[in-house]
């Protein structure tokens, strides 16, 4: 259905593009209200949510008391990291919809000030949560890098002026240019923006003066992309596109796992295992069922996608963190790819098809102890080598790859000790 923002009836109650715009800021946020009251009940806020954050309110302010121990594990160039991936995410929003094809976009005077106010909301609203960022944090940043006030405002600078220039760019390239160059074009940029970032936090801990002089070319950059991009012709349906994803963006984590998505078509020979041959030995349904969940598994590009950008990420990190964190992260990984396994298999096991068969709990909970560490093992061998080669050692690779399959069976039989 095509909702009709600005109808006749509208028209009479709305005397400026000002109050339109507040009736869609208004509704939106009381649309992220709703999502979050179908998620946390009273029950919830009164038993979990309320007490989590008075613990985190007095962690909080024991850490400006005495610091803890682990905050020497963690380094500027961690700390840079995670600033610049929340530099990265986030978009500028415009507030259009669907309805304003037909009416709004006639009176070009109200649809530019709407993109305007839009514009002016997204920068106000990037700015507060930048310095919530900052707030979380300060006692790193005071009580162990040594960061003062002009240091502090430079960071905090630096963050919000690439998050906007970042989220004018993403979406003036995406109006330009789709598909595989697109995406080569953002890892790059990706990449190469991250090290400029560190370098720049390097340089505020230092006291680096021509620092200033790099907000001062943000901020232009800032400008003249704005102007850029609320005079792009031809933007309407992306903004569209941009507001509905914005304003959907709680409800889609919590229908995550039950949306229904187009299926691509499948290819009539498969890459792997193709001449279905048995990978477990003996007979019963509960060694059929673990060829049939490991072969879809392997089978599935989703799954082969999103364990690569994780055995990525963790691979990366390992090369970051100090020694004992990198063995908390390494257990966790693994602890986290079998829950993630586990629940792969579960929902194969509930498929349609597997329902037509009088099929056993203790079949299906004997195939998913089957085939859970034979899962894990690949994304887990990769962050383990990664991990090896961190420790600059001839020893550490061969150690932690031999050590990632006991580590892989013994998480897998924890976890799956229960269907």
């Amino acid at each position: 259905m095509v909702s009709i923002p600005y109808s006749r009836k509208e028209g009479r109650n709305l005397n400026s593009s000002f109050q339109l715009f507040a009736r869609r800021v208004r509704s939106d946020w009381f649309f992220q209200y709703k999502a979050l009251r179908m998620a946390v009940d009273w029950v919830i806020a009164i038993y979990f949510v309320i007490p989590l954050i008075i613990v985190a309110g007095y962690q909080y302010y024991s850490w400006w008391a005495t610091q803890p121990s682990w905050f020497s594990w963690i380094s500027l160039f961690m700390v840079g990291a995670v600033f610049y991936v929340f530099a990265w995410l986030g978009t500028i929003r415009y507030f259009v919809e669907e309805g304003d094809q037909l009416f709004l976009r006639q009176n070009r005077r109200w649809f530019q000030h709407l993109m305007r106010l839009g514009h002016r909301y997204s920068l106000v609203l990037q700015g507060i949560t930048t310095l919530l960022l900052m707030f979380v944090f300060l006692p790193l940043l005071v009580q162990v890098y040594g960061f003062r006030v002009p240091q502090l405002i430079s960071l905090w600078l630096i963050t919000y002026l690439l998050k906007i220039n970042l989220g004018l760019l993403r979406q003036l390239v995406a109006l330009r240019m789709q598909g595989f160059l697109h995406w080569i074009l953002r890892i790059v940029a990706f990449a190469g923006l991250f090290f400029v970032y560190q370098k720049l936090v390097a340089a505020i801990s230092q006291n680096a003066l021509y620092i200033w002089a790099v907000h001062l070319l943000l901020l232009v950059l800032a400008v003249f992309l704005s102007k850029i991009r609320l005079q792009e012709k031809g933007a309407f349906f992306a903004d569209i596109a941009r507001e509905r994803d914005s304003r959907m963006r709680i409800v889609s984590l919590m229908l995550i796992r039950v949306t229904e998505r187009k299926r691509k078509p499948k290819r009539k020979r498969p890459l792997l295992f193709k001449n279905s041959q048995r990978l477990f030995k003996g007979k019963g349904a509960g060694n059929g069922i673990a060829d049939l969940l490991v072969k879809s598994f392997f089978r599935n590009g989703t799954q082969w996608k999103q364990t690569i950008q994780f055995a990525a990420l963790i691979s990366a990190a390992m090369f970051i963190m100090p020694g004992p964190l990198k063995i908390t992260v390494w257990i966790i990984a693994a602890c986290a790819l079998v829950f993630w396994r586990k629940s792969f298999c579960k929902d194969e096991l509930r498929t349609p098809f597997l329902t037509l068969f009088p099929i056993q709990d203790t079949e299906k909970h004997q195939a998913l102890q089957l085939s859970t560490p034979i899962l894990v093992l690949p994304a887990l061998i990769l962050i383990s080598l990664c991990m090896g080669i961190s420790f600059f050692t001839w020893w550490g690779p061969v150690l932690m790859v031999g050590a990632a399959f006991p580590l892989a069976y013994g998480s897998s039989s924890v976890f799956t000790s229960w269907y």
